[in-house]
Formats: structure tokens, sequence, C-alpha cells
């Protein structure tokens, strides 16, 4: 079996170690510190509980990695690859929108996420709009699926519809087959469900029992989410592999779930079938991802089918046609060509089936395949491993190992200050803290501007970023909103395409039939052109945030060693060691890396627009005034059109009221979204960015700090009592040292990595 590279295991795993450990020494040495009162004061108190929020970021710190691509493009199977186990339920069904996330942890899990009630009966409320042989019960209340009269009533409207929507173009129409299946699962899950969103676990030998809910549809339906737990020594448990829905299914609202996950994600592996090549599909996808402003960060993987290709020459040209046709959206793509399957079932050598081990007998044959395959597979693991290493945790593990660097240096500055002055004359060491008091002073007064000029900007930003947000979701400004709005009055309504249906399926199931297609549509429209847009403005408000705050913030963080060589005199030269070139070099501000922490992100893509049941009200009164009409001329005796050109005229009618809701639906849902937009998202990341920075400089400012109370006390000191506290001190300053040479190791391990 051939040896595949162990993706973020070996630099990352020992460097993150690494940095535990140094945050671990700091966090000691700041307990032995505190432990002495009579000399300690408030910033080790403060330092400390740094030293808990660093080793909570490094420890807890996700790097998410979405595996994407169309159906039947091998994501799944490229999954199972990397977790050398068939863990994530290949061929799984296309009606559902699951994203199953896999991370490594100390035992095998599976954790099924289910909607709640409340959501089940959501999404049956909004497909039973326009649905036809539906009216609401007597008592007017809202479907609850959990009552036995209302699952009865749609079984019967499901069991009332015309074959023509029950297939469209040949496949079962998404909105029937939804309603069908939480019918069908309903029984199954009963128990499980509940009011409020919930899990259920299948830990160790249950695991594969979540295959069942996942395979079948009839209840994957319930599901939101699935998160698997897989025990393997080779993937670090901060990386986390998603394998998303085909891009290409039915339901564009699934994308939009997809597109969720993807403003979470740090990078992306995108799956094409070497049997297809590039389809039009994913060039609709690749060229959505590309306006969501995400397509730097991605890798691309040819999975090859080798019962499909003859040879290598083979494998190779189609190889060249797919890079050509990715060159046009993405220039230069970074390709790499291998057997997810093969990968798969080679790492699975003892528990192969007789027709697994058959393929893989005849596949080994193929030895210039299998060799360019296993050469592809190891270079796509090592580009993996340098990109996700170098280019995302170098800047979070600097960030960190800053924080300590800063942190260390001031307690060896105050250890080593100390030490000085208890060797001081009683003459000298007052004019020392004569020189302290001013210097505090000073450090007050900016500590206190920092306060201040971090308060008003925040407003001043966030008064920009209103502006910015009212103009892009203005009705008016051309917009996104005018642009979804223009869709809609622009969509293309040919009434006589409907004559056939009409007279063969009746005027309801038609004007639904009107309202999927048409709905449809619309939702692809928003899927694959607003949502984009939104993701992309989101990317540069965020950006706009970091630089903002972090240009404010960066006259202040040399302020506080200016003051310092004024000390030298006073002290001793070794007190104004400064090893603050790193924070200089680095923004304070990682604005990615905040929203991990905070959990914001901005409001979901998937929100669908709401249709009231009005409509199918409004449009029958039309449809009952013609027949009204037409029953008059009839006892009139006065000329009659046929039946079909009343049913085409309210069938028109229908459709411009359907219209003319879905006009006042797009209003009110990105007027909402723009609020919870501004309000819920950026207004509190602006604020949780300027405390973060706020922290930061604190962090710095405080190891310049003096205390000139405890220092007064310092110095009274006599006998053994100031020898105890001198030895004290000699040891904090070594140990500070120690650490601080630690830290310089682990930062020039960080750049040569």
């Amino acid at each position: 079996m051939s040896k595949q590279p162990n993706i973020m295991k070996d630099t990352y795993i020992a460097l993150k170690d690494d940095l535990i450990a140094i945050n671990e020494s700091l966090s000691s040495l700041l307990t032995s510190i505190q432990e002495r009162p009579d000399i300690a004061d408030e910033r080790f108190d403060n330092w400390h509980k740094a030293c808990i929020d660093i080793n909570r970021q490094i420890t807890e710190d996700i790097i998410r990695v979405a595996v994407i691509g169309t159906v039947k493009s091998g994501k799944s199977t490229f999954v199972n690859s990397l977790f050398k186990g068939d863990y994530v339920k290949r061929g799984a069904g296309i009606v559902t929108s699951i994203v199953t996330r896999i991370r490594t942890g100390n035992k095998l899990n599976a954790v099924l996420f289910f909607k709640s009630w409340d959501e089940v009966n959501a999404d049956i409320e909004q497909a039973l709009v326009m649905f036809p042989s539906w009216e609401n019960q007597s008592d007017n209340k809202p479907f609850d699926i959990r009552r036995a009269m209302d699952r009865q009533s749609l079984q019967i409207g499901l069991n009332g519809l015309s074959n023509d929507l029950l297939f469209t173009e040949g496949t079962r129409n998404a909105n029937s087959l939804l309603l069908s299946l939480y019918l069908k699962g309903y029984d199954r899950v009963n128990e499980i469900v509940s009011s409020d969103s919930m899990t259920n676990e299948f830990p160790d030998e249950k695991f594969a029992e979540h295959k069942t809910f996942v395979g079948d549809d009839a209840l994957a339906v319930y599901l939101k989410d699935v998160e698997l737990r897989i025990k393997l020594d080779t993937l670090d448990s901060s990386i986390e592999i998603a394998d998303c829905q085909g891009s290409d299914s039915p339901n564009p609202l699934h994308l939009a779930m997809i597109q969720d996950y993807l403003m979470q994600t740090h990078f992306i592996v995108y799956v094409i079938s070497s049997r297809t090549g590039v389809r039009q599909a994913d060039v609709r996808f690749l060229s959505m991802i590309k306006k969501m402003g995400i397509l730097g960060n991605i890798l691309f993987v040819v999975n090859s089918d080798f019962s499909e290709h003859e040879s290598k020459e083979d494998l190779t040209a189609i190889v060249n046609n797919v890079r050509e046709e990715l060159s046009l959206i993405r220039p230069e793509p970074e390709i790499y060509t291998f057997s997810a399957l093969y990968n798969l079932l080679d790492s699975m050598q003892g528990v192969l089936t007789k027709r697994d081990r058959l393929r893989m007998e005849h596949w080994k044959e193929e030895k210039s395949l299998v060799s360019f395959s296993n050469k592809e597979r190891d270079q796509f693991g090592s580009s993996l491993n340098i990109k996700l290493t170098r280019e995302r945790f170098s800047l979070l593990l600097n960030n960190q190992l800053e924080r300590m660097d800063v942190m260390s240096s001031g307690i060896k500055r105050w250890a080593v200050m100390n030490r000085e002055l208890l060797a001081k004359d009683i003459d000298g060491a007052s004019v020392a803290i004569k020189k302290m008091k001013s210097h505090q002073e000073r450090m007050e007064q900016v500590k206190s501007l920092i306060k201040n000029t971090l308060s008003g900007s925040k407003a001043d930003i966030m008064r920009g970023m209103k502006t910015e947000i009212e103009h892009f979701f203005n009705i008016r400004s051309g917009g996104i909103i005018e642009q979804t709005s223009s869709f809609v009055n622009q969509y293309p309504f040919t009434v006589d395409k409907y004559k056939e249906k009409l007279t063969t399926s009746g005027f309801s199931n038609t004007l639904y039939l009107v309202f999927q297609e048409f709905k449809h549509a619309l939702d692809t429209f928003m899927t694959e052109t607003i949502n984009p847009q939104i993701a992309s403005f989101s990317r540069e408000m965020e950006k706009s945030i970091q630089s903002s705050l972090d240009g404010i913030a960066r006259p202040y963080r040399t302020m506080a060693s200016e003051d310092i060589s004024e000390l030298k005199e006073a002290v001793s030269s070794a007190v104004i060691e400064n090893n603050d070139n790193s924070m200089n070099e680095n923004t304070l501000l990682d604005i990615n890396a905040l929203k991990k922490i905070t959990g914001l992100t901005p409001p979901s893509s998937a929100a669908t627009l709401q249709y009231s049941a009005k409509i199918r009200t409004e449009a029958f009164i039309r449809f009952g005034f013609y027949s009204t009409v037409k029953f008059i001329k009839k006892t009139f005796k006065k000329t009659l059109k046929d039946d079909e050109e009343e049913k085409l005229r309210a069938l028109t009618d229908g459709f411009k009221l359907i219209k003319r809701e879905t006009e006042k639906s797009i209003v009110f849902h990105f007027e909402n979204y723009r609020e919870n937009f501004k309000f819920q998202y950026i207004s509190r990341l602006i604020e949780a960015a300027a405390t973060h920075i706020h922290q930061l400089l604190m962090e710095k400012f405080q190891s310049y700090d003096t205390n000139i109370k405890a220092i007064e006390n310092l110095i009274e000191k006599k006998g053994k009592d100031r020898e105890e506290l001198i030895s004290f001190l000699d040891h904090v300053s070594e140990d500070a040292a120690r650490i601080q040479m630690e830290i310089r190791t682990a930062r020039e391990t960080i750049k040569a990595s």
C-alpha cells in the first residue's frame, strides 16, 4: 500500500504544540509573580487572562476547507480518501441540502443536527403557496405536520396532482417531492425532532447508523447539518473538511446554503470528474465563486476514473482540456489529477469486498496510470499543506507569538528595572521613581487618548458604513433590489405555452406550475447573481473595517516606547530593551480570525422570499369573475369566447398577481436583510474589532507600566527580604529571557516553513 501524505500534520501540529508550551510557560511565570502581592500589580492579572485567551485561540481555531463540485464528481469519495475510510455516505440523494463537516477526534462519532418543528412547518408552508387542491384548515391555523388532519389533507392534495406537476423535464418536481418526503419520513422522526433544534449522536459502533438518515431522502429532509469525528492521527483536529451538496442540485436554495458555508471557509478544493470534464454547471458555479471574491484560495482536483481511460496519454489530454477551460475563469489554475477511489480502496486493503479487491488488482496492472495518480496525489497533499500552513496559520501564529513577546518583554523589563532599583541607594532610587511617575502620567494620558479615539472612530466608521449599505440596498440606485425587480418584470411569460396544460390539468394545476417555474427561475437568479454580489460587498466592508481601525491604531504602536529612553539614565540600559519590530510589521487586526472568535457571520444567503397564500385566493377570485361573465353571456345569448380563452385570461391575470406580490416580497426581504446586515453584523463587527485592538494595545502599554506604590514598597525591603526578592527577580528575568528565546525560535520556524 502506497504511503499518502499527512496533510497539515507535521509542520503545523509541531509548531502549534510549541506555541502552546511557550504560552504555558508564560502563564506559569505570571502565576509565580501573582503569588507575590507585595510587588505584583494589576497588569499581571490582565496578562494571565491574555494567556488563557491565547491558548483558546490556538487550540480552538478551526480552518475550514470546502470540497465542492457538481453532482457525481466524486466529492464524497475524495473526502473519504483523505480520512482513509468509507465514512461519508457516497452517492447520497440530491434532494436535501446537507453539508457534512468532518474533523478528527478522540473517538468515532456522528452528530446529526435536526430541524425544529417550526423550521419543518415553515418549509412546508412555503411549498404550499399556490398548491392546487389545498385549502387552509377551517380553524385558519398555520400548517403543522404534527396534526394528523394536516398530514391527511396534504396527502390528499399530493394525490390530486397531475403528472406534469409531479415531474418536470423528466425528473421529480422538487417542490412536490419535498412535501412527499416530509410526509414519508414523519413517523420515523416523530420521536427525534423537537420544538427546538436538536442533535442525535451515533458514537463508535453505532457510527454507521447515521448513514441511514443521510442516505434516505425521507429522513435527510429533516436534517440541517452533519458533523463527523474520525479517529485519525494524520490530520489535525483543527482542520474541518466539508463535503458540500452538488452545485447543480435541482433546488437553487441548496446552492445558497453552500454559499453560506463558503463565506466561512479558508480554502476550497474543487472536484471535477475526468469522465465529464468541465460541465456547464461547473462554469456557472465557478463564475459565481469568482463574483463572491473567493476564487483566489482554490485548488482543482480532476478525479480520474481508471476504468474510463485507455492510457495516461488519454487522461492527460482530458486534463489539458480542463486546464484550458478553467483558465478562462481562473488564470493559471492549480490542477492535480488522481483517482480518489483508488486512494480510498488502497487505504482500506484489509476490509475490501471481493468486488473491490478484484477492481484494485485490475487497476494496479495499469502501472503508468497508478504511478501518475500517486505522484499527483502527493503533490496535491504537499501543496495543500503549504497553503494552509504558510498562507493561513503564519498570520494566526505570528499574532499570538507577538502577544506573548509583548508580555514576556514586559515581565523581563519589570524584573530588571526592579532589580536595578534595589541595587541603588535611597537618593538614586528617589530620582528614578520621580522619572517613573512622570512616565506613568504620560502613559495614562495615552491610554485615555486611545480609548477616546477608538470610541469616536467606531461611530465614524459606522456612519460611513451605513451610507454604503444604504446605497447598496437602495431601491432606485441600480443596485441589487432594482436588479431583482427588473428580473421579475422582464420574466418571459407566454400564456399560449400553457394552453394544453389548461385543457388537460385545469386552471389550479396550471397556475401552480406557472408559479413553480417562475419561483425556480427567481431563486436561481438570486443565488447565482444577487447573493455573490452581497458576498463580495460583505468582504469589502470587512476589509474596510480592518484597514480603518488598523490605520487608527498604527500611530499608537510605537508611542509607548518613546518615553522609555528617559528611564535609561535613571535606571539601566537593560530596562529599555525593545522587541516591538514584529508588531510594527504586522496588522493588529485579522478580521477573519476575529469573526471566528466572536462567531459573527453575515446574514444567511439561504433566506427565501416569502409569499402569501392570498395570491392563490386572489387568482381564483379573478378566475371566478371570468366564469361569472361567461355565465351571464350565456344567459343573454351574447357571443362567447371559448373556455380556453377565459382560462388563458385568468391565468395571465393570475401571473400578474404573482409578480405584484413578488415585488412586495423583494422589497421586504432586502429591507429586512439590510437592517440585519447593518446592525446584527457590521455594527457588532466594528465593536468587536475596536475592542480587540484596544485589548492588544493595552497589553503592549501595560508592558511599560509602572506601579509607583509597589516600587516604593519594594525599595523599603531590607536584609533577608531584600536578598530573597533580588533572587526572585533574577529568576523571573532569566525565565522571561528564556521564553523570549523560544518565541524567536518559533518565529524563525514560521518564516522558514
